[in-house]
């Protein structure tokens, strides 16, 4: 019995039984089965900021060399954790390394969202979580004082050039008359701007753009970005845009030197250009 897992498993708020339920029965089986290495809990239970609609956002380590037949094991518990509505399980596209993902519904309205990867992919450090079992000491968490990773400039120009794009493509659809189509790149460009304000702002798990702001700096906001939301007429998507545009650059002057010298600018002038000369038109 791993006596740590249970503890902060037992000393969830009141509010979260049904989450306590699922990771009851989720320590169980890991502790059960010699081929489960480890399991963590990470995102807003493992911050302390869970509420009664909290999905689970977990993970388990099993033996690399019995992934495959170990996996359909996991699967039948998780299954098994609740009265189950449906689950279905994929991998990740953006996820390269070997794994499979388990999403499940169950009819209390609870939600387990879990990972399984083999034991040795996180082999030392893996920050943002609990480590709920871990009886042979693989994982490591780091302190949480010791801040938020530093986000790589490759990472921030991807971002930011993908908020270009998007405001691009808007433009487009703009003078085509594709309402839906711009309100959906819209979407997409300010996505990528949560994910530079983010950044800027030393936010940890920076990629999550707008949930990890929410849920760890919810009190500071881009000044202005409810200006970035918009209807289906053309004008008001332009404005919206051309919104987004301005807070791109804003956030981009707030990075570090060696971040800030990778952004796009030059398609950034380009783009906020081309959104004017929609509106004109």
């Amino acid at each position: 019995m791993d006596a740590d897992g249970v503890r902060w498993i037992e000393e969830l708020p009141a509010g979260l039984a049904a989450q306590r339920g699922l990771l009851r029965g989720l320590l169980a089986f890991s502790e059960a089965d010699p081929d489960v290495r480890w399991l963590v809990v990470g995102c807003s239970l493992a911050r302390d900021a869970g509420d009664w609609l909290s999905d689970i956002d977990a993970a388990v380590g099993v033996v690399e060399e019995r992934f495959d037949s170990v996996f359909p094991r996991v699967r039948s518990a998780v299954d098994g954790l609740g009265e189950l509505v449906e689950s279905y399980h994929h991998k990740l596209s953006e996820v390269a390394l070997t794994h499979e993902r388990i999403f499940a519904q169950y009819a209390d309205r609870s939600q387990l969202d879990l990972v399984v990867y083999p034991d040795t992919v996180f082999a030392g450090s893996i920050p943002h979580v609990v480590v709920v079992y871990d009886p042979d000491e693989l994982l490591a968490v780091p302190d949480a004082a010791g801040g938020a990773a530093v986000v790589s400039p490759g990472q921030i120009r991807e971002w930011a050039f993908q908020g270009w794009c998007a405001l691009a493509d808007l433009g487009k659809y703009v003078r085509r008359g594709s309402a839906w189509e711009a309100l959906e790149r819209l979407h997409e460009a300010r996505a990528q701007l949560w994910q530079l304000w983010a950044a800027a702002r030393g936010v940890p798990q920076p990629q999550y753009g707008l949930t990890s702001v929410l849920d760890y700096s919810p009190g500071s906001l881009p000044a202005g970005i409810e200006e970035t939301v918009s209807d289906l007429s053309l004008g008001s998507l332009l404005a919206a845009a051309l919104r987004v545009a301005e807070l791109l650059v804003e956030v981009g002057g707030q990075l570090d030197a060696e971040q800030r010298a990778v952004l796009p600018t030059a398609m950034g002038r380009f783009v906020v250009e081309d959104l004017h000369g929609a509106m004109a038109g």
